[in-house]
């Protein structure tokens, strides 16, 4: 899974991407915005808040190095200004099985721990 989190202007960003089914969510404020299947190497979400700043999302796959860049843009006079850039890469995949493989042979063996007593 790919998880990138931001905050501005007191507005919480969050997008989600899952590395194998293809699926994208897209929650602002805790308010799910968008949920789409995609297998495109670069999306975007055009985000309205609720105290109607607009924002845009963008993500793309850099085919070079294979990272994962996140961008959020503002509406502001007129045009849409650049406000961040989250970036990650297959170091970070690879950091994230490892975890989720730890964190599964734990569960089993404390199962199995709890079986045998």
């Amino acid at each position: 899974m790919i998880s990138f989190l931001h905050r501005h202007q007191g507005h919480t960003f969050r997008f989600q991407a899952s590395n194998w089914m293809g699926w994208e969510t897209l929650w602002v404020d805790d308010e799910l915005i968008c949920r789409r299947f995609s297998i495109s190497p670069q999306a975007e979400y055009n985000v309205k808040t609720t105290n109607g700043g607009n924002y845009r999302l963008t993500t793309l796959v850099e085919p070079d190095s294979q990272l994962i860049i996140c961008r959020l843009y503002r509406h502001h006079n007129r045009a849409f200004e650049h406000v961040c850039s989250i970036k990650q890469g297959r170091d970070h995949q690879m950091r994230q099985s490892r975890r989720l493989y730890i964190l599964s042979a734990c569960a089993m063996s404390a199962a199995l721990l709890l079986l045998l007593i």
